[in-house]
């Protein structure tokens, strides 16, 4: 059987209000469909590209044809056509579509593109947003054709650490997807600070602890064994003590800003943290966060006992609060976020509809959809699609 002929439409030339309107008149004035559309606009030149199935009858697509061009004229635009069998089409139910965002350079467009074609993905749509002072650029990439998307995954964010830029990498269906809760680490993401770290310089033991915290953020020791270790050290550390620890806790650069922003909007917000309560419940209260899990201490005679009350909030646990609290709200996990820096944190972020590594330790960004240097904790408002107006709202409502 003769494979269909569909005609493939392209037009150019100065952008205006009213394009898109007059061609489509003519396409429904002869009953031709459009099996697949497209339009760009730069500095105000226009890209408009239709997929169209015509009428069989040949005087019709003669007609049209005609009529189509002198819209062109009129409008000062260049239009050209051919026809392409319906077989060489890819159906628009087959694409599979990654949405990349990078607040880099044109060496970055450059670096990524490269390995984009490599591993086969094509991109299909940039486009460039100015956002808080810094460029992004967001890619629409059809990977249909690339073998392991793992592995193309994983090039691209080495290649982000390589060029020490941001860079987030979503599926079109989750991308579209309003996020409605998010879940914060608390130490080294929220606060910049280990609250363990701190508590060991006032137990005066830490070099000891601070070495069992490195290993088990990278993922090098249990995090359950490690955490009775390291609190087994401050064994007698006074509670006045951690009450100065918590007043002196200085939030990372931007979360403030971020929090007051997201709960004006209407985010559910908390911490899932395999820190202390005594902290985490410290900052819920005083950003009136909607929840906050991290691991009890026991406190007996005004001291810590050097034991921990409860299960451990370790890496299964997190994501398992993450579920039930998800579950609770009703808010199904593509509508979730969930930002952590260490290894306690990968299976939240997988599980998340967004999960972001902030200033992350090695390997985080491989289960991540999303890697943020410490300085950028603002790129989430682009991430989220929260603009300038909203935030410039939001804080000033903030309560004086």
């Amino acid at each position: 059987m003769t494979a269909e002929k569909l005609l493939m439409v392209s037009i150019s030339g100065p952008d205006r209000p009213g394009i898109l309107a007059a061609f489509t008149k003519v396409l429904w004035n002869y009953g031709i469909e459009i099996i697949d559309i497209q339009q760009v606009s730069l500095q105000n030149r226009l890209g408009l590209y239709l997929l169209l199935k015509q009428k069989e009858s040949a005087e019709s697509k003669d007609s049209a044809l005609k009529d189509l061009l002198f819209e062109a004229s009129k409008l000062n635009l260049i239009l050209n056509f051919q026809l392409v069998d319906s077989d060489q089409v890819q159906e628009i139910s087959h694409r599979r579509l990654l949405v990349l965002t990078h607040f880099g350079d044109t060496r970055s467009i450059a670096e990524i593109s490269k390995v984009l074609a490599e591993e086969n993905a094509n991109v299909e749509m940039i486009s460039s947003q100015t956002h808080h002072g810094a460029r992004s650029f967001e890619m629409i990439v059809n990977i249909i054709g690339v073998n392991s998307v793992d592995r193309l995954k994983n090039r691209i964010m080495t290649k982000s650490r390589q060029l020490n830029i941001d860079l987030a990498i979503q599926t079109r269906e989750a991308h579209r997807k309003n996020k409605r809760m998010i879940c914060f680490d608390m130490d080294s993401t929220l606060v910049d600070m280990e609250g363990i770290d701190e508590m060991a310089r006032k137990a005066g033991v830490h070099r000891e602890v601070a070495r069992i915290t490195d290993k088990a953020m990278r993922g090098d020791f249990d995090f359950e064994a490690s955490l009775r270790q390291r609190v087994a050290m401050l064994r007698g550390l006074a509670v006045d003590d951690l009450m100065d620890i918590r007043n002196r806790m200085v939030l990372s650069e931007g979360a403030d800003e971020l929090l007051t922003t997201l709960k004006w909007l209407g985010f559910k917000l908390g911490i899932v943290s395999g820190g202390f309560d005594i902290f985490a419940e410290y900052l819920k209260d005083k950003f009136s966060l909607d929840f906050a899990y991290a691991n009890h201490l026991e406190i007996k005679n005004g001291a810590l006992t050097g034991k921990v009350r409860g299960d451990i909030v370790d890496a299964a646990q997190k994501a398992r609060i993450v579920n039930q609290v998800s579950c609770d709200m009703g808010i199904p996990l593509d509508q979730v976020v969930a930002i952590g820096d260490g290894a306690n944190d990968s299976l939240m972020l997988t599980q998340a509809g967004l999960g972001i590594a902030y200033h992350a330790k090695k390997g985080l960004d491989r289960v991540a959809n999303v890697a943020l240097s410490k300085t950028h904790f603002n790129h989430i408002f682009h991430l989220l699609g929260i603009t300038e107006e909203d935030i410039e709202e939001a804080l000033s409502c903030k309560p004086l």
